[in-house]
């Protein structure tokens, strides 16, 4: 499926062009953008409405006869995802009536970006693979890239391994809960029996150093000592 991105901005683009990686993607500028994407049969475009300010008039129109559905069996119309200035409420208000499907009031958070862009590609294009991302308290996994991020920490975007993954979702899951070591290897390892006795300590070490679940993150990763570990959450991580 193609994509598109309508955009005056350098920095704007770039950021796209990176979320949209290894996708057939092209820029396009101005209203008349939005019928150029149309005939390229674009199945999703991001808007930058700092594009489409200096044409506000004919945007909802644009749009509009974007959004409708094409000749032929192509099942949904394209889906279209606002990037918006808070000063453009209005201009905002008139695309989501005119169908937009989604938006986000800039400064755009990156992570944000890219799990809106995943959610509405998965949507136009179930049979393309989208990323599969799952979201698990403020942190936001996808699971085929094996990489965790999380929605209150812009700068967190860190590798695990399957078992990692694993173990953090678990905690998360359970958050306020302790949880025995006994369960912990029943639901991550299963039942091996030769499983050496700091393999659990070592992963849950790892696992609070790379999605940094300390105090200051809002999180607390502790040891129930002769039983197992208990993750809390404490608050919004401090700014």
């Amino acid at each position: 499926m193609k994509t598109g991105i309508l955009s005056s901005s350098a920095d704007c683009v770039a950021l796209l062009r990176q979320l949209l990686a290894g996708r057939d993607c092209a820029v396009y500028a101005g209203a008349e953008g939005l019928a150029m994407a149309r005939e390229d049969g674009v199945g999703l475009l991001v808007v930058d409405l700092d594009a489409l300010a200096p044409h506000a008039a004919e945007a909802g129109t644009a749009l509009h006869a974007f959004r409708a559905r094409r000749d032929g069996d192509e099942p949904a119309a394209p889906a279209v995802l606002l990037l918006a200035a808070p000063a453009q409420k209005e201009l905002l208000q008139e695309l989501r009536a005119a169908g937009a499907d989604d938006y986000l009031v800039k400064p755009i958070r990156r992570n944000e970006l890219a799990l809106r862009l995943a959610l509405l590609l998965r949507a136009a294009d179930p049979q393309a693979g989208a990323a599969r991302l799952v979201q698990a308290g403020t942190f936001v996994f996808d699971l085929d890239r094996m990489r965790v991020t999380s929605t209150e920490r812009p700068a967190l975007d860190v590798a695990l391994t399957q078992k990692e993954a694993e173990l953090a979702r678990l905690l998360l899951a359970h958050a306020g809960r302790p949880l025995s070591r006994a369960f912990i290897q029943e639901r991550i390892w299963g039942a091996e029996p030769e499983l050496p006795t700091r393999t659990i300590d070592t992963h849950v070490s790892r696992v609070r150093t790379k999605l940094g679940l300390k105090p200051e993150h809002g999180y607390r990763l502790a040891t129930v000592y002769g039983y197992g570990y208990q993750l809390e959450r404490l608050g919004p991580a401090s700014q």
